[in-house]
């Protein structure tokens, strides 16, 4: 489950209007660019292309209703482009800054993918004796989200590849009215064909740390297993992954591909998560 309560995700309400304003700033900013830089040289219009692209792409989650802190990256990194267009043109420091704010925003956000990539990959083919722990995320009207279902999906074609496996679904209740995620999860995959005796559900936790904590306290009860897997999206699997080896677990890792219509976003959000955790 995403962290709440967490010093970011708990306030990404409060933190809509600051996410709009330094979007604003950013278009200007790159506007400011466009505008140093005229008349573009080829180079130049390569480069704000390039900056427009991914301003764009703070736009389409904004259009669509979802706000997240994850567009403050992808802003930070639109102004680089356009920023290096004006510094080529004028040798202006302001523009200059403006393009190494953009590049280095671009490198730190890269060396987090990279880590949170190799944290996907598993150490071993899991088996039909492990414990899979499917970990939640929201779930709207009885019915999981579309990251939400990505997991639950994967936990299906690792059942289909080692029936004996058992499930544990981990998600409070985050919304009074609506029922748990764990009690969403374990529907979603009952009617998919796993047998209900081989899903357990935790509905209690409502962040990471409990879904594992929550989870462990199954696990314990349940006797000699072989290992357990960490069922998540491909971004979550860095952070589960931390957490579960402080609780003293080494987790096999099984990746949901995050939905391609959302998936830089949620990296870029994750990574704020990580670097800005409570």
């Amino acid at each position: 489950m995403d962290e709440r309560p967490h010093t970011i995700v708990s306030t990404e309400r409060a933190w809509a209007k600051r996410v709009l304003a330094l979007l604003g700033i950013c278009g200007l900013a790159i506007g400011a660019a466009v505008r140093a830089a005229w008349p573009l040289s080829p180079i130049g219009i390569l480069l704000i292309v390039l900056s427009l692209t991914l301003y764009a792409l703070c736009l389409r989650p904004v259009l669509r209703g979802e706000i997240s802190v994850g567009i403050v990256p992808i802003a930070l990194a639109a102004v680089g482009p356009a920023a290096l267009a004006a510094y080529l043109a004028s040798g202006s420091l302001l523009a200059l800054a403006g393009a190494l704010l953009g590049i280095g925003t671009v490198l730190f956000v890269c060396i987090w993918f990279a880590r949170m990539g190799a944290a996907a990959k598993p150490s071993r083919e899991p088996s039909g004796t492990d414990v899979a722990i499917v970990l939640g995320c929201a779930a709207k009207g009885g019915r999981p989200s579309a990251t939400l279902a990505g997991r639950l999906d994967k936990a299906y074609e690792l059942w289909i590849r080692h029936p004996g496996t058992r499930f544990i679904v981990s998600g409070g209740v985050s919304d009074p009215n609506e029922p748990s995620e764990a009690a969403v999860m374990a529907a979603y995959l009952v009617d998919a064909g796993i047998p209900a005796e081989q899903v357990i559900l935790e509905d209690r936790a409502l962040n990471t740390e409990e879904n594992l904590a929550y989870s462990l306290e199954l696990i314990e009860r349940m006797g000699i297993v072989e290992g357990i897997i960490l069922v998540t999206s491909d971004y979550h699997l860095w952070r589960a992954r931390t957490i579960a080896r402080s609780l003293g677990i080494e987790a096999i890792p099984c990746a949901a591909a995050t939905p391609l219509s959302s998936r830089l976003v949620q990296w870029c959000r994750e990574v704020l998560v990580i670097v800005f955790g409570s």
